[in-house]
């Protein structure tokens, strides 16, 4: 075991306070221009069959109709609490709404996706179930802007579960295989607190910092049934299918700020540490370095990649690290194709998730049916 890895292992999940009863939720709900969608949030979040939640919405600067949409709403049920600000981006967004939220249990809901009516419930029964555990996760649907379902998230991992900071520490900024987006993700204040607010440089790609840093702060509890709905529609950036120049410089940018924030956690005292000694300064080149480069078509792409640190392919599924060994290879065009479907969302993925979630199906199925017969 590496040096930095064995000291890693002090790396320690963050205190919480048991919960009260029928704990006030929080649900957090970021729009930006959304009003198409906007309202099927909120009557989705109003349907819940758990009842003791506040629903805060963040509006960034909308210049659609969501304004009327949200004073609509509020008007209807005093638990919506609406903020209106300048147009500043996701994390902005979501530090106003956090602030303005009084929960013990924070739910994020992103303005074009759905919660499933038990999702509340489920969720604090997972979370009074574990009560070591602030980070609760569930799977989700994937659908289309007219709500068809399209297949189940996560399509080939399992949802993580249980304490995995010593894992994650040393290596570098790293989401774990199967954590689901934005919608369905769910903290305890305590553990939001360890993070919040989030950096304003991060416009976009806020749940990824909440998925690399959350379980390095306290273990997980995986809530197996789909609970939220994912929608995938032209104008958000999961549906987005073709990566351009822009958009990986954005990502690189943004990948830095993450970075700086899993530092700054694991240099403080409430990680068990600090771990300074043994977290480098500056951020090494990272694969979305070098794939702005293969984007940008400049031809020293290769010394980026030979300075990736190994830890960053190591931490990566096996399908992403044959793909990224296999990169180098590939003329620019084709390194584009191949990086859209494997980071984006293009018809042929969705393609392979629905056949993925069939296997998956028909699989659980057999094993019910083999475990009945070995009972009887």
């Amino acid at each position: 075991m590496r040096e930095g890895a064995k000291e890693m292992t002090s790396l320690r999940p963050i205190a919480l306070d048991p919960l009260p009863n029928l704990p006030l939720v929080s649900i957090l709900i970021s729009n930006y221009n959304y009003a198409r969608y906007l309202g099927q949030a909120i009557e989705s979040v109003l349907a819940q069959t758990y009842e003791n939640f506040e629903v805060v919405i963040c509006d960034d600067g909308s210049t659609d109709s969501s304004r009327e949409i949200l004073e609509r709403f509020k008007a209807q049920d005093c638990r919506i609490k609406t903020i209106y600000q300048a147009n500043g981006g996701q994390s902005l967004a979501l530090n106003a709404a956090f602030s303005a939220s009084t929960g013990e249990i924070i739910c994020l809901l992103d303005a074009d996706d759905l919660f499933m009516p038990n999702k509340v419930r489920l969720v604090v029964k997972a979370l009074a179930g574990a009560p070591d555990s602030g980070f609760a996760v569930n799977r989700m649907l994937l659908v289309d802007k007219a709500s068809k379902r399209l297949a189940e998230m996560p399509s080939v991992y399992d949802l993580p579960s249980g304490w995995q900071g010593p894992f994650l520490g040393s290596r570098g900024p790293r989401i774990l295989p199967g954590l689901p987006p934005t919608s369905g993700l769910s903290l305890r204040r305590s553990a939001a607190n360890a993070f919040f607010p989030l950096p304003a440089a991060l416009k976009a790609y806020s749940d990824t910092l909440i998925q690399v840093v959350a379980p390095l702060v306290t273990p997980i509890v995986a809530i197996g049934g789909p609970l939220s709905a994912y929608r995938v529609h032209g104008a958000n950036i999961g549906g987005v299918s073709r990566f351009t120049e822009s958009r990986l410089r954005n990502i690189v940018l943004y990948e830095r700020e993450i970075w700086r924030v899993w530092r700054q956690y694991l240099s403080s005292p409430c990680s068990g540490g600090p771990f300074d000694a043994t977290l480098p300064a500056e951020m090494p080149p990272s694969l979305m370095d070098y794939a702005y480069m293969r984007f940008q078509s400049d031809q020293d792409f290769q010394t980026t990649y030979k300075a990736i640190p190994r830890t960053s392919f190591e931490s990566l599924p096996t399908p992403h690290r044959w793909y990224w060994r296999a990169s180098t290879m590939l003329p620019g065009w084709l390194f584009r194709r191949s990086f859209d479907f494997v980071y984006g969302q293009t018809r042929a993925k969705m393609i392979a998730r629905r056949i993925l979630n069939a296997c998956r199906n028909s699989l659980l199925l057999w094993n019910k049916a083999v475990d009945f017969r070995s009972e009887r």
